[in-house]
């Protein structure tokens, strides 16, 4: 090796232990352990014989099953080629192929048993590490039994190198998932899209097998006919759980789902059982074998309803995205002793996360009889409650390829008695919960509401308790919130992307954190705003991590939530006391971000109202035209025309980081509108204001009496919209009517229109701004001798396009 090699060689070894997060050391050659010493005891670089060689550097984290090798050279110039001795990317494309599926079956049985599930990466680097601009990096890993360039093109922590395999590892189940359930969803065309999925638990189950203990029907199903596999499905699904230590009237539950498959037609005049048990033994039951969190019959389920062409989140199921139950696992301290419960199961999503996060932390851990622990938490320290025959059966098989869990998963209603009774029994420590949506419990709809759900779970455990509800549990029921915190503490709410549930629905939702049986006391809580996950989404496979940004993200979430008070912006992360009567919301608490407040909002408010002014004077107020062409699109054809033209002018500056922030109550009068009966006015001339976000939110024209004067503000309950009245009118109850106690007029109104909007943001999601949330309005303005520079707003509308046309 050159003498500069070898400097790089420390140099680099320097930058990844100093500057980057490993767990553990990194080596320069010499690697010790012995599978990997006899897969590189014949990669020499050189032509004679077969001799050991070695990368310039190692790294080798056996409890993380991860391998990174790395083959540098000084120069940049020597980066690319295909010399495996003078080139970094040949160099080390050289010494991955010896971790390839063909040459590992060369090695002993023991090698190719300890590096089957290896994350294996090798990374070609040329140049500085110390100089950004004078050095190349190319990262390889081996996928099946390829070389694969991945695109990577820095140094990353080993955390982020784990979550690029378990990304790609994701994105290998969804694949072969959709691929299956279209294939599985073709053959079942003619059964009922609700019994698919029942069936499909069943058919796993007979395919179980474990330690090894033969399995006859999975050994002969290819050989039977299709009505000896139809009599045979319920005995082997009875034989295989009651082994499982599952009781026979849960059993029952799957069996008497399932009794259509001795009368369908379909089923019992083809061969679509055994095809369909092919498909699932080759393609479907080897994903179990990837060791992730991924709710693959959760999966398999919104595949099935999707084929189907049923929205999720009109039956009140939206299931849990798998880095969302996995995040769940990371927000709270999880002891090894720790049970998780779950009240509403579904497909065991949040079990099975848990579940990986319990053994994770006993296998790392300096414990004994790891093993011994490791059964306990699959028998003894999972818990979770199914009301749904059907997600209680794709649950049961869920689990059971999991390792177990099963035999606690209770097919009962969470508020039953028998539910109550054996949480008493169970005494779990760790709660998590994503409940049914949109429950009103009354007549009508009988499902209890999401605060109920989350009530009951923080009364029955005994440490803390985490949920992803609808946004607008966290600002209603207000006695019951505040019942919830005379027992327990609110730790953190966390708005979720609102892309979150896509493509199966469109619920704007938060997580919440509670630490049980510890009384609030006005503790402050963190609200933060998790605006971008990383997913996007992509045909066919819903969300995904392709970009792998989630790992970044989801690390950034976590060091703001250690230390609050470091981020504490008042924007997207507040951190205050909290209270009785509080909401328990983001948007409740934050100030209003100024920060892109340009022109532009200004100019569109103004094109809105001259197109308002001239529909009015042209009579052509109709709502109907709203949906045909929206106002700016009608301004600019209007300008186009030569309806209106004016010329460029200097637009006065703004200066927002200078303004301060003021009362709205203190400038303004405040009140309600009235209820008015639609059979109590006719067509007039004088405007019904509305909270409506169009036409000023002017409702109707009446011929019912003024009630407030022109130059008045209105805000409408729904998103806050605000508008600035120019005519005497009437307002409907949806609006606060603002009566300045000072001289305005169009232009500081209008100015004053485009800043309480900024406000829209807040008053979404089901809240509603009314008079009292209104009186309690704080928005920035420029000021002069600490107060509203009222003339500066009017100088400022009258310098923008437009403007003379109001």
């Amino acid at each position: 090796m050159a003498k500069n090699e070898a400097q790089t060689d420390i140099d680099l070894f320097n930058y990844l232990t100093n500057d980057k997060v490993f767990a553990e050391n990194w080596k320069t050659k010499k690697i010790i352990n012995t599978h990997i010493v006899e897969v590189l005891s014949t990669a020499t670089k050189s032509n004679t014989g077969n001799n050991r060689g070695e990368p310039d550097l190692i790294y080798f984290n056996e409890n993380k099953k991860i391998l990174i090798l790395i083959e540098n050279k000084d120069q940049i110039k020597d980066h690319s080629g295909n010399n495996i001795k003078n080139n970094a990317t040949a160099g080390i494309k050289h010494y991955l192929k010896f971790f390839l599926q063909d040459k590992l079956r060369t090695k002993s049985q023991p090698t190719q048993k300890y590096l089957a599930d290896f994350r294996i990466i090798g990374i070609a680097f040329s140049g500085n590490i110390a100089d950004e601009h004078n050095h190349l990096i190319d990262t390889f890993i081996i996928q099946g039994d390829k070389v694969k360039d991945i695109s990577i093109k820095e140094f990353q922590n080993e955390g982020d190198y784990i979550s690029l395999f378990e990304n790609l590892d994701l994105e290998l189940i969804a694949n072969n998932i959709s691929k299956s359930s279209g294939e599985i969803n073709r053959m079942l065309r003619n059964i009922d899209s609700q019994k698919r999925p029942v069936l499909l638990s069943a058919l796993m189950v007979c395919l179980y097998e474990k330690d090894n203990v033969r399995n006859d029907f999975k050994s002969n199903y290819q050989n039977c006919q299709t009505s000896t596999i139809i009599n045979n499905i319920p005995t082997t699904i009875n034989s295989i759980l009651i082994a499982e230590g599952i009781s026979q009237d849960k059993i029952n539950v799957l069996n008497n789902e399932l009794s259509f498959i001795k009368t369908d037609n379909d089923l019992n005049n083809s061969d679509i059982l055994s095809e369909i048990l092919e498909e699932l033994e080759n393609n479907v039951i080897p994903l179990f074998n990837k060791k992730t969190s991924y709710d693959i019959i959760g999966k398999f389920y919104e595949e099935f309803l999707r084929y189907a062409g049923i929205a999720n989140v009109k039956k009140g199921i939206v299931l849990t995205p798998n880095h969302i139950t996995t995040l769940f696992t990371q927000l709270i301290p999880i002891k090894a002793n720790d049970k998780i419960f779950d009240a509403c199961c579904g497909t065991g999503a949040f079990l099975i996360s848990g579940m990986n996060k319990l053994i994770d932390s006993i296998s790392n851990s300096s414990m004994t009889n790891k093993t011994q622990k490791i059964n306990n938490v699959k028998q003894n320290q999972l818990l979770g409650f199914e009301k749904s025959n059907t997600m209680y059966s794709l649950a049961i098989s869920n689990m059971l390829f999991r390792g177990d869990g099963k035999s606690r998963i209770h097919n009962i209603d969470f508020f039953s008695d028998e539910a109550i009774s054996i949480l008493k029994n169970e005494k779990p420590t760790i709660g998590f919960i994503n409940p049914p949506y949109g429950g009103l419990d009354n007549k009508k709809n009988p499902t209890k509401k999401e605060i109920q759900f989350l009530e009951m779970m923080l009364d029955n455990v005994s440490r803390y308790g985490v949920i992803i509800a609808p946004q607008s549990v966290f600002f209603k029921d207000n006695i019951v919130r505040d019942r919830i915190l005379i027992k327990h503490t609110l730790k953190a709410v966390i708005n979720m992307p609102k892309e979150l549930f896509q493509p199966n629905a469109s619920t704007h939702t938060a997580i919440a954190i509670f630490e049980t049986y510890l009384p609030h006391n006005n503790s402050e809580v963190i609200f933060y705003d998790l605006k971008d996950d990383g997913f996007v989404l992509s045909k066919n496979k819903g969300r995904t991590d392709i970009y792998n940004n989630w790992n970044a993200a989801r690390n950034d979430l976590k060091e703001k939530l250690n230390t609050p008070t470091q981020y504490n912006d008042n924007v997207n992360l507040v951190y205050k006391q909290i209270h009785s009567g509080d909401k328990w919301i983001l948007q409740a608490h934050q100030e209003t971000d100024y920060s892109n407040l340009n022109n532009q909002a200004f100019i569109k408010d103004i094109k809105e109202r001259v197109v308002f002014n001239i529909k009015t004077t042209l009579s052509i107020l109709d709502k109907k035209l709203d949906k045909e062409l929206d106002a700016i699109s009608m301004m600019e054809i209007l300008n186009n025309n030569g309806i209106f033209h004016e010329k460029e002018r200097d637009i006065v500056a703004l200066d927002v980081g200078n303004w301060i922030f003021f009362d709205l109550i203190d400038f303004f009068d405040m009140y309600a509108g009235k209820y008015y009966p639609k059979d109590t006015f006719v067509d007039g001339d004088v405007p019904l204001v509305s909270a409506s976000d169009t036409d000023n939110g002017i409702m109707s024209w009446t011929n019912l009496e003024p009630v407030f004067s022109k130059n008045r503000l209105t805000i409408g309950k729904i998103g806050a919209t605000t508008y600035y009245q120019s005519t005497d009118f009437v307002a409907s109850t949806d609006v606060t009517i603002l009566n300045p106690n000072f001289n305005i007029n169009k232009f500081v109104g209008l100015f004053l229109v485009t800043i309480i909007n900024q406000e829209n943001t807040k008053w979404s999601y089901g809240r509603q701004i009314r008079l009292g949330d209104s009186q309690s309005l704080r928005v920035k303005l420029p000021t002069k001798n600490n107060q509203p520079d009222w003339q500066f707003m009017e100088d400022y509308i009258k310098s923008l396009p437009y403007s003379k046309s109001l």
